[in-house]
């Protein structure tokens, strides 16, 4: 694998127009922003997300409580068994040994017990009444660039509690941490609206694919016609190989979209504004043109070589697994089962805003539910610099969790790197229980994206630490 340049999904949404060689901002003692230390290129716009309505601030709306009220008329059963079990690692501090995953792991093949589906409106309302404003952004992040991703696979399915909670930020990564998390809920919280936009295609693609080779056709805007049937257990690397020898025409690419679309519109009874339509539209012709070779892009000229999306799905894990959403019929059939209940909720938010998070937590409370992981890519790194901590912290706090919750943290070498960086990755993904992160918050508050991505972390076990 070659030197890929990882920038954070969620660090591009959050602060879209801070450059990446941005400095972190400090925190005082007390937790919040400190003076800002030279940013090397000039402080970049502030970028704030809109802020909610006061009637937003004050409570929930009707319709959101009514939506709540609906999901926890159907809570799924708690599930909390069935799962199987460099650098210097000293240098990064790790939690008790409790809280470590065992090894070898193995990642659960049983299904977890299924969440009923959470009828149009109710999902509906979610996805309007969750939401804030959104902003502006400087790349458009159809696909993830963390080639890390799958460092941490085997220790959140083994550590996370499942039934519970998932919030992620971000595109598809976020599917393979559902598969291996096991989550009832799950949602996809975005500063920008084109990736909400994201999520409801793959929500019409979920809802309408037969197969996995057909999930990738709808994905690209091509017909299956008349290609061979693949086996349910067929290979990653064969489906990605079917799907990349697909045909693809304008009038298929227009047939496709008009069924996504209406898919989202009638089956999961989104209204689509005329710019969200030309969002949807936008979205998915940058998959039709390059189909699997599509790779995240910076609209600014860069030198970096990211992964395409079809290199990203063939991944393995440290120990070469693939465990990704697509590798596997079952991991695959779970997210989509998600998807189709109507509970994979994408949202427009600012983790550090005042409405977004702390009415997913609030969800989340209805519901009777701990959040079992929260992927936060490596956003931090930006609450941090644009002085958003104490905010971050105060949204965190608000959230339901138990001693398994988990922080998915994604750690971006700007010069630095992390003692658990794997060679040729230029990210280190890493698991934090977020009781930790709040407990060391509270007696020494984090300083720098440093010591939060060196602080707390779970050892991994069996894994590569050489570069």
């Amino acid at each position: 694998m070659g030197d890929w340049g990882g920038i954070s999904m969620g660090s591009a949404a959050l602060l879209p127009r801070y450059p990446f060689t941005a400095f972190p901002r400090e925190v005082s003692k007390d937790g919040s922003p400190s003076r800002p230390r030279s940013r090397g290129r000039g402080d970049a716009p502030e970028g704030r997300v809109g802020t909610p309505t006061p009637s937003r601030r004050d409570g929930l709306t009707s319709s959101l409580a009514a939506a709540l009220a609906a999901a926890g008329a159907c809570r799924a059963p708690d599930d909390d068994g069935g799962r199987d079990a460099g650098h210097d690692a000293a240098a990064v501090p790790a939690v008790p040994a409790g809280h470590r995953a065992s090894a070898p792991v193995a990642v659960r093949t049983t299904a977890a017990p299924e969440a009923p589906a959470l009828p149009a409106a109710p999902f509906r309302a979610l996805v309007e009444g969750l939401s804030e404003p959104g902003a502006e952004f400087f790349s458009d992040n159809y696909v993830s660039n963390e080639t890390s991703y799958l460092q941490v696979a085997a220790a959140l399915a083994h550590e996370a509690r499942p039934g519970g909670a998932f919030i992620g930020v971000g595109p598809e990564q976020n599917f393979t941490y559902i598969a291996l998390a096991r989550p009832s809920l799950a949602f996809i919280l975005d500063i920008r609206r084109d990736n909400l936009v994201l999520h409801l295609l793959y929500r019409a693609i979920f809802d309408l694919a037969e197969t996995r080779l057909h999930f990738l056709a709808l994905l690209t805007g091509r017909e299956l016609g008349s290609a061979p049937l693949l086996a349910a257990d067929a290979p990653i690397e064969l489906v990605l190989e079917r799907a990349t020898g697909l045909a693809s025409s304008e009038p298929s690419f227009t047939a496709v979209h008009e069924r996504l679309r209406r898919q989202i519109e009638d089956g999961a009874g989104i209204a689509l504004s005329a710019a969200d339509r030309r969002s949807l539209r936008r979205t998915h012709r940058a998959f039709f043109g390059p189909g699997l070779a599509i790779r995240f892009k910076l609209r600014e000229a860069s030198h970096r070589r990211y992964p395409t999306l079809g290199e990203m799905l063939a991944q393995a894990d440290p120990q070469g697994h693939q465990l990704g959403f697509l590798a596997s019929e079952e991991a695959f059939r779970f997210v989509q089962r998600l998807e189709r209940a109507g509970r994979v909720v994408p949202v427009v938010g600012n983790f550090a805003g005042d409405h977004a998070l702390s009415a997913i937590a609030q969800a989340c409370r209805e519901r009777g539910l701990v959040v079992s992981a929260f992927c936060v890519s490596n956003v931090e790194q930006y609450l941090i610099a644009d002085g958003l901590w104490h905010k971050w912290r105060r949204n965190i706090e608000a959230l339901p969790i138990d001693e398994r919750s988990l922080f998915v943290r994604a750690y971006l070498d700007q010069g630095r790197p992390h003692p658990r960086q794997m060679k040729g990755h230029r990210t280190a993904t890493l698991l934090q229980p977020v009781a930790h992160f709040l407990e060391r918050q509270k007696k020494r508050p984090y300083r720098s994206m440093w010591e939060v991505s060196t602080d707390g972390v779970l050892e991994p076990q069996d894994a590569p630490h050489s570069r």
